[in-house]
């Protein structure tokens, strides 16, 4: 059962969605995409799309360390940032990751 949390993160996320390189089509979202790793986000735009789904849901944003999931040197040590992070997150009302 979704429920308007869980709705209303997919709803901020499906804007970031692009298409892929490879297929030219939009690939599905769901709780398992990251958005450093399956959606390819840098970090900049990560940062903006958090920005706001933490601003709507009254999360801290120190809470969230982005050197986990964009380091600054190798991309492949990332953590992925998932969807369902932000969902289980939004919920709790913090940041429950790191």
């Amino acid at each position: 059962m979704v429920d308007n949390v869980e709705e209303r993160i997919y709803e901020l996320v499906k804007p970031w969605n692009g298409r892929s390189w490879r297929t030219f089509r939009i690939p599905p979202l769901t709780g398992e995409t990251s958005l450093n790793q399956i959606m390819n986000m840098d970090e900049e735009e990560a940062q903006d799309l958090l920005d706001e789904i933490f601003t709507e849901f009254n999360l801290r944003h120190a809470d969230l360390h982005l050197s986990v999931y964009f380091p600054m040197t190798h991309r492949k040590d990332a953590k992925p940032l998932t969807i369902n992070m932000l969902i289980e997150s939004a919920r709790a009302g913090r940041w429950l990751y790191d």
